[in-house]
């Protein structure tokens, strides 16, 4: 039946109303659905982007963001393996670029180096094989056939290792620091079966290093505080990026700026499994060893060998994993072994071997690469300062101080900076700035150097415009600069590259893009994840749309304890509301006891105090009662319900009295009275009880989590609050969306009987 009837609806203030109501009624459903969507959202997403507060995740739409995952799940969530693999360039995923050049044939040399120089497991990382608080794509591949080897049984596997692993969960692998002098990638046991797991990975799934990139991240930027200006000032190179720095195989020679850090990492800190010495180096190496051994047999003894003299054994050309072989050739190359005979073996060199052998002169392998940019109008306008590249960043620096001024951005993290210059620009007494003067100079009022912000754009009026003009010339840091795109800045861009390198061609020479020769080519890593993440979008795209999901549903049905607890704890709820309740209520309406009043008020009482007032009280009953961690001290709590009576009561005094008068004329008993013709009538409001008894049950979290403490007894809520503690926020809202399926489900098929449950005590 409609509120406004048909008369009613011809009046302007009646639709003024109503069309406010429906308004009203939008605005709360909006506040409701949209905090929902949002959570839905969030439960795709990954560390990278959850920041991000938006309906429709980003990396659905925009390819850098999604590289952006991509390269967050290729490097298993450590930044630190980006920052070597991409020296200078990144710190954070989220800094992480498309290149601007992407060449397929970079790509197709790459995977023909790979194919013709397969390498070893100290020189890849397993990609996506481990993340916090999430389950990659490579960890759920292992942990799949770890359980088909060993039919799903944990014990088995435990048995088969030798390992105490109390669920699937905690078989994890953490592989890190493959570069590190203590790493050592064992054959054997459940390492061992990583390791064969590693080593059967496809190469999209291979995640190689980069030594040149771990040598400067390790010894260089450190020691120059990752300033390149200050390390070409300081040792005399002219470098354009840290990517430029080239790990050679041999120790440089004397005077060489790099020989130094060098030595450093090869003795010191990279891995021996990439060190190789020289023939000439095993007289040395017997002669430590006839120090450190008292004869040959001790030396058989514990390298398993057998030698018939010191003379005989020659530096190892193929290094085991681990051992006393190991150790000792590992303390002679650190204490002993002189820097000629010492070797890297760096894949970048392997690559830039292959690639001379392969073009022969520097020119084809220019041609071949599409080195540069092939025209000025391809050289799009960076929106920040670039940091990867010296004389791009200086040429980006002179358009913004020049032609790009009036498009100019300034953030506000250029305070700083700001406010020091104003102190040199306005002196006051003790070096402090003279604000007086400072706001007669500008035409403001400002009673706080706090409050002093350079203006974000070119001021219109003067004399601010000159004064910030004067700043952005002379005293501000470009990192602070800031571009925004449009058809005018983009054509100022294109004039000022024209007037300052003329063509493509110098400026691709100025800045640097184009090899002068094999020695000088970079590990083009960059292009290689981009051409894989480029092949392979969709199916990576899908991955993170599933990815949370699926470790949500791997820990519910694995450990599907919770799902069954959870299950009989709603059914026992239901089954006790609509047996306990229905009998309080019918006894108080047939009967109409002499205190029915008071104790109806007594039952309204129980609503006015939080449900969790009375856990202390029910948990130490339960305890008393030796019933913890049982269904029935879930269910008896709540098994009477004040509301549930009130409710159940009001629809008995509805029902009218001649039909028990007649039914007890024809002899009808009062349990029969109560079971065939009460409750047979009382339907809808005993759907409204079954599905209130649900609803609290389903989301009961606080108190089950009190009185079932036991793993065993946990319910739904509980488990998803213990996944919660350890996995990502991402994970946490797919387990949240997951659990609202079935309040979900039950509001869609049950509205009419909500409806009613609603309508019903309005009635009556």
């Amino acid at each position: 039946m409609s509120i406004i009837g048909k008369v009613g609806r011809k009046s302007p203030k009646v639709r003024a109303l109503n069309l406010s109501i429906h308004l009203v009624l939008i605005l709360g459903a909006v506040t409701m659905v949209y905090p929902f969507l949002l959570m839905i959202s969030s439960s795709v997403k990954s560390n990278v982007d959850s920041t991000r507060l938006n309906l429709i995740p980003a990396y659905l739409h925009k390819d850098e963001v999604l590289f952006q995952k991509y390269m967050e799940s290729r490097y298993n969530e450590e930044s630190s393996r980006l920052a070597d693999n991409h020296a200078g360039a990144w710190l954070a995923f989220s800094e992480v670029e498309l290149p601007q050049l992407p060449n397929p044939a970079v790509h197709q040399d790459w995977q023909e180096f790979i194919k013709l120089n397969p390498q070893g497991v100290y020189d890849y990382y397993a990609a996506e094989h481990y993340g916090r608080g999430v389950y990659p794509l490579n960890q759920r591949r292992l942990r799949k056939i770890l359980r088909e080897e060993n039919k799903n049984d944990l014990t088995v596997f435990n048995q088969k290792y030798n390992t105490g692993a109390q669920n699937w969960e905690q078989i994890v692998v953490e592989e890190k620091e493959i570069l590190g002098r203590n790493y050592v990638s064992r054959p054997d046991g459940y390492l061992g079966r990583f390791r064969s797991f590693k080593e059967g990975l496809e190469e999209r799934h291979r995640n190689y290093v980069n030594l040149d990139g771990a040598f400067v991240q390790m010894e260089l930027i450190p020691r120059f505080g990752g300033d390149l200006a200050a390390f070409n000032d300081s040792t005399g190179l002219n470098l354009n990026s840290w990517q430029e720095v080239v790990l050679s195989e041999t120790c440089p020679a004397s005077g060489h700026p790099l020989r130094e850090p060098w030595l450093h990492y090869a003795r010191e800190v990279l891995n021996i499994h990439h060190i190789s010495l020289e023939e000439s180096a095993d007289v040395a190496f017997q002669a430590m060893l006839r120090q450190k051994y008292a004869n040959i047999e001790m030396l058989n003894s514990t390298w398993h060998s057998s030698y018939q003299a010191f003379n005989e054994v020659r530096v190892p050309k193929t290094i085991p994993d681990s051992g006393a072989m190991v150790e000792d050739l590992t303390w002679f190359v650190e204490n002993m072994a002189a820097p000629e005979h010492l070797h890297i073996r760096n894949i970048g060199n392997q690559f830039r071997e292959f690639l001379k052998s392969k073009y022969g002169t520097i020119e084809k392998l220019q041609a071949a690469w599409k080195c540069g940019y092939p025209s000025l109008e391809k050289v799009k306008l960076p929106g920040s300062l670039p940091n990867q590249n010296l004389r791009q960043a200086a040429s980006w620096q002179d358009f913004a101080r020049g032609p790009g001024i009036n498009w100019l951005e300034l953030l506000p993290a250029a305070q700083t900076e700001w406010v020091q210059w104003l102190k040199i620009r306005f002196p006051g007494p003790d070096g402090s700035l003279d604000l007086a003067a400072f706001n007669r100079f500008h035409g403001s009022s400002h009673s706080s150097e706090e409050d002093l912000f350079p203006s974000p754009n070119l001021p219109r009026t003067e004399p601010q415009a000159a004064l910030w003009k004067e700043f952005v010339l002379t005293q501000a840091d470009g990192r602070h600069f800031r571009f925004h795109p449009g058809k005018e800045l983009d054509a100022a861009w294109l004039a000022f590259l024209r007037s300052s390198f003329g063509d493509a061609e110098t400026l691709n020479r100025e800045w640097g893009l184009i090899p002068q020769d094999f020695d000088s080519v970079p590990l083009p890593l960059h292009q290689v994840e981009y051409h894989i993440f480029k092949e392979h979008k969709s199916q990576i795209r899908k991955e993170f749309l599933t990815r949370n999901y699926a470790m949500v549903l791997d820990q519910m049905f694995n450990d599907a304890r919770s799902l069954r607890n959870t299950l009989i704890y709603t059914l026992l709820s239901i089954l006790l509301a609509v047996s306990f309740n229905p009998l309080a209520a019918y006894a108080l309406s047939r009967f109409k006891p002499r205190l029915s009043y008071q104790i109806i008020m007594l039952f309204m009482l129980t609503m006015a105090f939080p449900a969790m007032v009375m856990g202390i009280p029910n948990f130490l009953l339960l305890k008393r009662l030796n019933l913890l961690n049982t269904f029935w001290a879930l269910v008896l709590p709540a098994a009477a319900d004040g509301y549930f009576i009130f409710l159940l009561k009001g629809f008995f005094d509805s029902l009218p009295r001649e039909l028990y008068e007649s039914a007890s004329l024809d002899g009808a008993g009062e349990f029969r009275l109560f079971w065939q013709f009460t409750l047979y009538l009382s339907k809808p409001i005993l759907a409204v009880i079954a599905l209130g008894a649900f609803n609290a049950a389903y989301r009961n979290f606080l108190f089950a989590f009190i009185v079932c403490q036991d793993q065993s007894m946990w319910t739904l809520m509980v488990h998803i609050y213990e996944l919660m503690q350890r996995a990502s926020l991402s994970v946490g809202y797919a387990a949240l969306v997951i659990a609202a399926i079935p309040t979900l489900a039950v509001f869609v098929f049950f509205q009419n009987i909500i409806i009613k449950g609603i309508v019903v005590p309005m009635e009556k």
